[in-house]
């Protein structure tokens, strides 16, 4: 019975970046540090046994004494399953919706903005006061590290520049997908 995770696509990852470029909108990112963690493991009882150097006194002179797995833990087939299923719930309790055609992908109807969920790593693109905004309310229930404007996401860094539309001969937002350094 072992759960998948179906992270976000590239295409996904690509139409929400499009998304922030729209004058007045940006793109940000973060990644939820030891994600999987973060969840509790479900389903059927599953005990460890821990390195000997990590025994409390309380086990000394013990042989091999195990415990209940109570967090899902990287390594554990079912870990990024429940880490997904989390990560899910807390988002629809702040009034995120999955973008059916994409797993892993929502759009908060207030706020206008797009979330793309890689795993442990966050894109959010929309109006700046509305990004800013669902970033306050994934971290009600997601620990998240700093917020950072889009760059390095999925190997690949996101380069935004001004350009002048050769259409409309006005400066429009550009963006540039670098993955040198991910083919060296």
């Amino acid at each position: 019975r072992e759960l998948s995770s179906c992270p976000a696509t590239m295409e996904a990852s690509k139409n929400s970046d499009v998304y922030g470029l729209i004058e007045g909108h940006c793109i940000q990112q973060a990644d939820a540090p030891s994600a999987y963690t973060q969840s509790r493991l479900e389903g059927t009882d599953t005990w460890v046994g821990l390195p000997r150097d990590q025994w409390p006194d309380a086990w000394k002179g013990l042989t091999q004494p195990v415990c209940p797995l109570i967090l899902a833990l990287y390594g554990h087939p079912d870990s990024g399953g429940y880490w997904e299923r989390h990560c899910e719930r807390r988002l629809l309790s702040e009034g995120f919706v999955p973008i059916s055609e994409w797993r892993s992908s929502y759009w908060h109807p207030r706020l206008k903005v797009s979330l793309i969920v890689y795993v442990d790593d966050f894109k959010m693109a929309g109006p700046i006061a509305g990004v800013k905004e669902g970033w306050d309310l994934i971290r009600k229930g997601v620990e998240l590290g700093p917020i950072e404007e889009a760059g390095h996401y999925l190997g690949c860094d996101h380069k935004i520049t001004k350009q002048t539309s050769p259409i409309t001969g006005k400066q429009v937002n550009t963006i540039e997908y670098d993955m040198s350094d991910f083919l060296r």
